[in-house]
């Protein structure tokens, strides 16, 4: 099961609860987190706008870039979406192998050497854990997706083994990329255990709801929320990768050190300090050796300044599986399906594209699908279908006179945006705000940090909220965006209609029938106005010329994904 997180912007997505209790990490081993090269010429200093908040990023609240770009060598996974959107496995920590297909049988091998950085063997007891806690049968749980997990039998394995055996109910398409992802890692289910007093895998045998809401209590609250500087107790939060979580300076660094309990190939650097700093000062960091390597959004003003480095910084770019929306509260006065149409046509959505992005991707046109992206083969004869070019040209007297239709005379919204600061969605808000004022509506707007954006977005205290979702490509990452009830559906939008066809999708492996659905799916969506798309993300990463093993991650993991490659001469 993988789903979309939140670009900070990025999307970074976002944070919930606070933990009650935590402790100051003082590894021993690990780097100051005080710049690029402070201390040791071989660790690497990442740029990242947004602030950690999270060790459980499967958490719909706290399910973030800005928590991926941490985790991704921290935690196991047996598989993952490459820089190109191809599916791979990661033998490491073991072997996925379809063993059936009628009923559809998974089995997970885990590698014998395979342990937490406590020593803890990694077993099947993992695997029952996040069984548990992303199946929608328990709704104590609050899962970025239970997309596929659902429809997994019971488990049976022996919590203590090496084997771990999917069932499904019914067939799902994206079954290889379904369970310990390096979106959606395994987590450690002795620490639960430890910290509760109950066993995970009897809690599932016996169906036990008290012990089930006591873990569902742990996954939920206590690895998220995490106030800056404040980590949990090592113990608390181990490492099964590369690396593992060193120190964390609030509101300066974070660092990862080298795992000495990781059985795999060593990292090929001496570590990687991942440094809070907003985008428009990342070039200048790179320029002044504070930062090895950046990933900024990219705008006019950031491409200038990079231009003006010349050899100094070497460079990705490309098309990504990540784009900016605006999405509509259907619990506010936007539950009004006229309101949410006089929006839509007073929105200048090629405005946008022209001053914005074009200027850094000039072959940029207008996005007019959630599932599929303009860069992928079968986006032209969806976008085409689908019907949202109707609100391609700002429409203002048809705006008012669907304002005056709609009965609502309150025109004041309530808006809000992931990143602060964010140059390129203070700039996309303005040009809103400037565009729709003549139809009436008068915009608030408030940029919000993910800690912020968790709490507003958890109560609904909001009328429009313009944000990105990083995706990998996969058809079954979306059910969770619009499926009715989930907790990524941020606008509590509902739909029967789309609700079937969503779970249609996702358990087909039908090339041409995934067309045809997704078809019907944006039609429908268009109608309804649940979302408006804005932009596809062009992407960046720079790097300083010593760093070498950089490469442009078209996927929601961003560059970290590969950081224990990147070599520092």
């Amino acid at each position: 099961m993988r789903s979309k997180k939140l670009l900070g912007a990025m999307v970074g997505l976002v944070t919930a609860s606070l933990i009650a209790s935590a402790c100051t990490s003082s590894d021993d081993d690990s780097d100051s987190g005080g710049g690029g090269s402070a201390g040791n010429s071989n660790v690497i200093t990442y740029a990242y706008e947004q602030e950690f908040s999270a060790y459980n990023n499967d958490n719909a609240s706290a399910n973030a870039v800005a928590n991926a770009v941490v985790l991704n060598q921290v935690q196991p996974y047996l598989s993952y979406v490459d820089a190109k959107g191809n599916h791979q496995r990661e033998t490491d920590y073991g072997t996925i192998e379809k063993v059936s297909d009628n009923p559809l049988t998974v089995k997970y091998t885990i590698s014998d050497k395979a342990v937490w950085s406590d020593g803890t063997p990694i077993t099947a007891d993992d695997f029952y854990l996040y069984w548990l806690s992303h199946n929608a049968k328990y709704s104590e749980f609050q899962p970025a997706s239970t997309t596929g997990i659902s429809d997994i039998n019971k488990p049976t394995d022996d919590p203590s083994g090496k084997t771990f055996t999917a069932v499904y109910s019914k067939p799902f398409g994206d079954w290889d990329v379904a369970m310990a992802t390096q979106t959606s890692p395994l987590l450690p289910a002795h620490v639960i255990e430890k910290q509760t007093g109950v066993s995970v895998a009897e809690a599932v045998k016996n169906d036990d709801a008290e012990a089930i809401t006591k873990i569902a209590d742990f996954w939920n609250n206590k690895w998220t929320g995490f106030a800056p500087g404040q980590l949990p107790a090592p113990d608390i939060i181990p490492s099964a990768g590369p690396y593992k979580i060193g120190s964390w300076q609030a509101g300066q660094s974070i660092s990862l050190v080298p795992n000495d309990k990781w059985w795999g190939e060593k990292p090929k650097n001496g570590g990687i300090t991942i440094k809070f700093i907003p985008q428009e000062q990342q070039v200048q960091a790179l320029q002044n050796g504070d930062a090895d390597v950046i990933e900024p959004q990219p705008n006019v003003d950031l491409i200038s300044s990079l231009n003006a480095l010349g050899n100094a910084a070497k460079r990705n770019t490309g098309p990504g599986f990540s784009y900016d929306h605006l999405d509509f509260n259907f619990k506010s006065k936007f539950a009004n399906p006229l309101l949410r149409q006089a929006l839509a046509k007073c929105l200048p959505r090629q405005d946008i594209i022209t001053k914005l992005i074009q200027p850094v991707e000039p072959g940029a046109t207008l996005m007019q699908t959630r599932l599929v992206y303009p860069f992928q083969d079968d986006y032209a004869g969806i976008a085409q279908a689908a019907g949202g070019d109707k609100y391609d040209a700002v429409d203002i007297n048809g705006a008012k006179e669907d304002v005056a239709k709609s009965g609502v005379t309150d025109l004041s919204v309530n808006a809000i945006y992931l990143g602060n600061p964010n140059q390129r969605r203070q700039q996309t808000m303005q040009l809103i705000s400037d565009s729709c004022a003549p139809a009436g509506f008068k915009f608030n707007v408030r940029a919000l940090t993910p800690k912020e954006w968790g709490q507003v977005t958890t109560s609904g205290a909001f009328d429009v909220a313009q944000f990105a979702w990083s995706g990998s490509g996969l058809v079954s990452e979306n059910q969770p965006l619009f499926a009715t009830g989930s907790d990524q559906n941020y606008g509590k939008y509902s739909n029967p209609q789309v609700d079937a066809l969503l779970s249609e999708l996702v358990a087909t492996t039908d090339k041409s029938k995934q067309i045809d659905l997704t078809k019907q799916i944006e039609t429908i969506v268009w109608s309804d106005l649940a979302t408006v798309p804005l932009f596809a993300w062009p992407l960046l990463n720079a790097y300083s010329p010593r760093v070498s093993g950089v490469v442009l991650n078209t996927t929601q993991t961003q560059a970290t994904f590969n950081g224990s490659e990147w070599v520092k001469s």
